[in-house]
């Protein structure tokens, strides 16, 4: 019998860490790098439309392989997928490019995304989704800041081909360490005996705890923060690969101190009122975001940013508790897929729109940034409608 997962948590944070460094080598500077090829503000939405495409498909093909393939071999497919991306670099001067760039980003989100959450789902109970999803939060966070680091430093002063090199060679390490298993491991009996889910089921999803407008809503928000606001950033950090992490890291370790004493209390707080705080705060971001450029004083700019980075996370945090708790008492794993693809359908729908618009204005640069940081200002409030369990 394959072995099942008392090693759940030692599994995960494995996968995870490997993952995350890869991230942060290169993925985390995708949106800066097609900014620096000269990509604008609507091709960039194409690209994030296609990438919302590719992982749609791509959860289509996972939610039927996994049912057969051993786990060890879908996390090897992770990192393979991981270097074919990586290598779809080479081709950027080529037609196609974008388009098939997009979709390899689609997949690869799509296999670390849903295996993570398919390995971390099983290391929870009904008492600990906010500590847990703190400790994976602060890990994500550290990891994925050492691979920045490097990351950075090296497309700086060494070019891509040395990302690539690197990020290659742990890629195959990993994939060998997985798939070389001496004992194939399996998911979860229940994740396995699921059957795919179907486009009926899909469309007819409704449920008392408004997901089914939150999942849609959730997607676009996304990416707006990974990449509309690292392109903010990278601005600020006058286009430098290597600034760009210096400063993402020195955001991450001022806030963390704070957010790891809330993570480990949150399962214990009044889970209505830390949402409606959380809630608030991430809007009050969004309007910090459209604020922030070089004119601020420097001590000002680095506390606004500190903050937004605060309100982000925090939010996180409280809205994935919501969505794991809400997981444990509805449908389990078949919860989670369906937040997949609603979220990553809004995400094709609303980048897709996105891109025209901005083509058809001419809109771009840091006053179509500011925009869309109001409009997702406004449109905050609809997280309201995520009801908790019980309530």
């Amino acid at each position: 019998m394959p072995p099942k997962l008392p090693t759940a948590t030692r599994l995960f944070y494995r996968f995870l860490g490997l993952h995350s460094f890869l991230i942060g080598l290169f993925p985390f500077f995708i949106p800066v790098f097609l900014w620096r090829l000269g990509y604008g503000l609507s091709e960039i939405s194409s690209f994030i439309a296609l990438t919302g495409v590719g992982f749609v498909l791509t959860l289509w093909l996972w939610d039927r392989a996994h049912k057969t393939l051993p786990l060890n071999f879908i996390i090897a497919a992770s990192f393979l997928i991981e270097i074919t991306l990586l290598a779809l670099v080479f081709l950027e001067d080529q037609p196609g490019f974008l388009f098939l760039f997009a979709l390899a980003n689609g997949a690869y989100n799509c296999f670390f995304w849903i295996t993570q959450r398919a390995l971390f789902y099983e290391t929870l109970d009904d008492t600990n989704t906010g500590k847990r999803f703190g400790n994976f939060q602060v890990v994500v966070v550290i990891v994925i800041k050492m691979g920045v680091l490097f990351g950075g430093l090296l497309l700086d002063k060494a070019g891509y081909l040395s990302v690539f090199l690197i990020s290659a060679l742990i890629g195959l390490l990993g994939l060998a360490s997985f798939f070389l298993m001496s004992k194939p491991m399996e998911l979860p009996a229940a994740l396995r005996a699921d059957p795919p889910l179907g486009l009926r089921e899909l469309l007819r999803f409704q449920d008392a705890y408004g997901s089914r407008p939150v999942f849609f809503l959730d997607g676009p928000f996304l990416f707006l923060e990974s990449y509309f606001w690292m392109i903010s950033l990278f601005l600020l950090a006058h286009e430098s690969f290597w600034k760009l992490g210096i400063l993402v890291i020195l955001l991450g370790l001022t806030f963390s101190a704070l957010f790891y004493l809330i993570k480990n209390r949150i399962d214990h707080m009044p889970t209505r009122r830390i949402y409606r705080i959380a809630v608030t705060g991430y809007c009050l971001s969004w309007l910090m975001r459209a604020t922030v450029d070089n004119r601020l004083g420097l001590g000002w700019l680095f506390a606004t940013l500190v903050l937004i980075t605060f309100c982000t996370s925090f939010f996180r945090l409280a809205f994935n508790k919501r969505f794991f708790d809400l997981a444990k008492h509805t449908s389990a794993h078949r919860y989670l897929f369906l937040k997949s693809y609603y979220s990553q359908t809004a995400i094709a729908l609303g980048f897709g729109a996105g891109a025209a618009w901005l083509h058809m204005t001419g809109s771009s640069g840091n006053h179509a940034l500011q925009m869309s940081y109001l409009a997702a200002a406004i449109l905050t409030p609809l997280y309201f409608l995520y009801r908790q369990v019980g309530k």
